[in-house]
């Protein structure tokens, strides 16, 4: 970070990189947050990071949320501690101090450990590893172009549009979830995978990738925790703050990354799944 001529504090690079977690804090006065912001909106590198840790933070909340929700399988926590945390992560301040603290404050520090023992706990027993699904995700994460887009094409034409360009037929499975729509797709690579991927959105909001490949010598490994889906089992996992859901027909395995809370994105495979017979 270097000083100009003038008070305006110019930010690059490793600056951004180092400061990242004080600036989503909003610890950052009006003039510096506005020259990191102009740094973000020229730096397309910095900017995905950012967005990264955003969608951490997000679904990082989330999972706190079930982790420690009354009933909850993986909570080990007594239930005050598990109102306190639900009531710190509703609570709202006129001035926010730093993430972590606007969360724990309230707690004593036994308590911080076990929250954070509870988090550990959850999210390794859900986290990936996976190459093929690391490359999804930050694939997915960095909002490439859409090659295909379904305000100029219509959405049951793409497939065969992708399949032309492929050496397999990336035929997607039919979301029927209210409201759920195509935006658009692209052609993928994963290593060395060539992969069809198809973005979507949902009425709340929220939005996810699909990435179908060929995958007839099954290299792809079964990871995660395994979820009924109808009559298909799925593995649903976390990389990166994303939620992940992978599921094979045949010899095309599907991997859909999402920002969706866990239970509505099996919610959302379910519905793409085929009724039992």
């Amino acid at each position: 970070m270097t000083q100009g001529s003038t008070s305006t504090t110019t930010f690059d690079c490793s600056d951004v990189e180092r400061l990242l977690e004080p600036y989503l804090d909003g610890e950052f006065g009006d003039d510096d947050r506005a020259s990191l912001e102009s740094h973000l909106s020229a730096c397309a590198g910095c900017r995905d990071g950012a967005a990264s840790a955003m969608a951490f933070r997000s679904a990082l909340r989330a999972r706190l949320r079930e982790a420690f929700a009354p009933g909850a399988p993986h909570a080990t926590a007594p239930d005050s501690l598990r109102r306190r945390i639900s009531a710190a992560l509703d609570a709202e301040v006129e001035r926010p101090a730093a993430w972590w603290r606007r969360i724990l404050s309230p707690l004593p520090v036994a308590a911080m450990a076990a929250c954070v023992a509870g988090v550990l706990v959850v999210f390794a027993g859900h986290r990936a590893t996976d190459p093929l699904v690391e490359e999804a995700v930050r694939k997915h994460a960095r909002d490439l172009p859409l090659e295909l887009s379904t305000a100029s094409i219509a959405p049951e034409v793409i497939p065969g549009m992708l399949a032309s360009k492929l050496d397999f037929n990336p035929r997607p499975p039919t979301f029927r979830g209210d409201g759920v729509k195509l935006v658009g797709a692209r052609l993928a690579q994963l290593r060395d995978w060539p992969a069809a991927y198809m973005r979507y959105e949902t009425p709340r909001g929220g939005r996810f990738g699909l990435f179908i490949i060929d995958d007839p010598k099954r290299r792809v490994a079964d990871e995660g925790h395994a979820v009924r889906a109808g009559p298909e089992t799925i593995w649903v996992m976390n990389m990166r703050g994303y939620n992940v859901a992978v599921w094979r027909r045949n010899e095309i395995v599907y991997s859909l990354v999402s920002d969706l809370d866990e239970a509505d994105l099996v919610r959302l495979v379910e519905t793409a799944q085929p009724a039992e017979r």
